[in-house]
């Protein structure tokens, strides 16, 4: 079913959209934007909150290596446990002494699970324990550390930097020191990733928020809460970066801050549910969705008692309307018991008696009008070309060219000799295109090089008949509008032939591979109702247009397009009848 848009009806269902509207946008940008700020606030005080605590621990874990780096230059204990050939006494008293400061240091960095020496001499690794671990969990973590110091590339990423290890199914960070000029013995410190979290839980979390820490590959390093699952993961792409982010894991959107350590290359991750963060808004939120819907019931009731008292009268004034523009000059329009509808009912019935006398003078008048226009139309189109030939041929005298001069002249008196011999105002579609060709050769002796142009005719349209002076204006505009002396040479293509699917219209092209028109100036051409902007630019385009409309009405046809790769093209379509069967209709 087809909506009339220009109808009374639908301009005030228009009009009540145009208040309703603007009004639920409102609601839902205050929706929309509250949740905005609170995301924004959120993100911030958990951004400074992420932020200081990786600082902290930043600065903890360079305070251990700082103390690791000491006890190789200066303990005497950590010298003595990497030389070879000493006393077993000797061993014991620097492996005590050793495990005793690591003690120590252990005791006030609470972080840290463990700390560890190895004697490559006496291939001794000697550590000290993790509170609370079972015999079996740290022979596993000591013969990962053996194995990781007897393995180069493994103890060479180990040195430099605190490195993220997976020992069994747990994460750790692990860094070893050792003196760079002999490397006879290590000291490291493992740190369980829970260990590290530990200090974290008192934060003051939104419900239902957690504190993680993750790769830069998205993996969980420390152990996530039930609620998210040991299979939990972050995306990869956010994790090399401080940022805050929405996350959609399954049926659970989560809101994210994360922050990078640039040292360790660990990212310390907040992680909260939206449910909690914004359940206060979310009502708020249904009710603006649920709204719309109150809003379109109540339009509905409006438009139908509007329907009814108002609508419904109009639209049997319009259908009387219809009826009289068809020719049905009997209809008549009942009387009404509103009262205003009464008097337009009455002063309509007066109107179309008037009408019915009117109609036919009024016809005849136009008929009348458009005759005189079209005679006006083809007497503009003369001067016009004539005072462009007249323009050449100054240019070119001016350039002293003066055989060219001849040339343009002969062309010239060709073309008086044509307008002296085409007496009508209809000639053949050869005649036209010959004259477009003297007026081409001219152009050509002017641009030499830089211009070339050819034409092309089905030898079954030579003696079909069209308007004089229909192609030449379109010619005029390529030279004048596309041509540039700059570049490539400018090419004009000239082609006629008989329209696909039908032998009763023929198509005729102009294009070229010139500057072109821009999408507005195509859009401006081929609407309706074109008039030119100025006086004298695309007068001849726009005389051709009212006289084809005129002669040919609908079965007629100009369009303009762009021409690939580049150019101005147009494309018109018109009846193809030879001249003889013109004359003798």
């Amino acid at each position: 079913m087809r909506i009339e848009t220009n109808t009374l009806g639908f301009r005030l269902m228009l009009l009540f959209a145009a208040v309703m509207i603007p009004l639920l946008l409102v609601l839902f940008a205050a929706g929309y934007y509250a949740k905005d700020v609170v995301l924004a606030q959120v993100s911030k005080s958990y951004q400074n909150l992420v932020n200081t605590n990786l600082q902290m621990i930043d600065k903890s874990l360079d305070d251990i290596t700082i103390n690791m780096i000491d006890i190789v230059d200066h303990d005497e204990n950590f010298q003595r446990f990497g030389q070879a050939g000493l006393s077993d006494s000797d061993y014991y008293f620097a492996r005590v002494g050793l495990v005793q400061r690591n003690q120590v240091y252990q005791s006030y960095y609470h972080t840290v699970d463990m700390f560890y020496v190895y004697s490559k001499p006496n291939d001794l690794l000697v550590t000290s324990n993790i509170l609370g671990a079972t015999e079996t969990y740290m022979d596993n973590i000591r013969n990962w550390l053996t194995a990781s110091i007897h393995h180069s590339e493994s103890l060479e990423k180990l040195l430099y930097k605190w490195s993220i290890v997976r020992i069994g199914e747990e994460y750790y960070l692990n860094r070893i020191v050792s003196d760079d000029l002999s490397n006879r013995a290590y000291i490291g410190a493992l740190i369980n990733m829970n260990s590290l979290k530990f200090p974290l839980s008192n934060l003051n979390l939104q419900a239902g928020g957690e504190v993680l820490f993750v790769g830069n590959d998205g993996t969980v390093l420390s152990t996530p809460s039930p609620d998210l699952g040991t299979e939990f993961r972050l995306p990869a792409e956010k994790m090399n970066k401080n940022s805050s982010f929405s996350f959609s894991d399954g049926q659970r959107k989560l809101f994210v801050i994360s922050s990078q350590s640039p040292e360790n290359g660990i990212n310390l991750t907040v992680v909260l549910p939206y449910s909690k963060l914004l359940q206060g808004l979310n009502h708020f939120q249904t009710l603006v969705n649920v709204l719309p819907l109150i809003v379109f019931l109540i339009l509905l009731l409006y438009l139908y008692i509007f329907r009814r008292t108002v609508v419904r009268p109009i639209l049997k004034l319009l259908r009387a309307i219809r009826r009289i523009r068809e020719g049905h000059m009997e209809t008549k329009l009942p009387d009404s018991r509103i009262a205003e509808f009464q008097i337009i009912n009455h002063a309509f019935n007066s109107m179309v008696e008037e009408i019915h006398n009117l109609k036919i003078d009024v016809y005849e008048e136009r008929l009348n009008s458009q005759k005189a226009e079209l005679k006006h139309l083809q007497a503009q189109i003369n001067p016009h070309f004539f005072l462009n030939t007249l323009n050449i041929i100054f240019q070119l005298a001016d350039l002293k060219r003066y055989e060219l001069v001849k040339k343009t002249v002969r062309h010239r008196v060709h073309y008086f000799r044509f307008m002296l011999y085409a007496k009508g105002d209809l000639i053949t579609l050869g005649q036209e295109l010959e004259h477009i060709r003297n007026y081409l050769e001219i152009q050509k002796m002017r641009y030499q090089h830089s211009f070339d142009f050819d034409i092309q005719i089905s030898d079954d349209l030579l003696h079909a008949c069209i308007p004089s002076l229909t192609v030449q204006p379109f010619v005029e505009n390529a030279m004048i509008h596309g041509i540039t002396l700059k570049g490539e040479t400018f090419r004009l293509h000239i082609s006629a032939s008989q329209a696909e699917g039908t032998d009763r219209l023929m198509s005729i092209e102009v294009r070229d591979n010139g500057k072109g028109a821009s999408d507005e100036m195509l859009e401006e051409l081929n609407s309706l109702g074109y008039v030119p902007s100025s006086e004298g630019k695309h007068i001849g385009i726009w005389n051709v247009k009212k006289r084809l409309a005129m002669r040919y009405g609908e079965e007629a046809r100009i369009h303009f397009c762009h021409n690939e790769p580049r150019g101005f093209r147009v494309r018109m379509v018109l009846p193809a009848q030879a001249l003889e069967e013109r004359e003798n209709g």
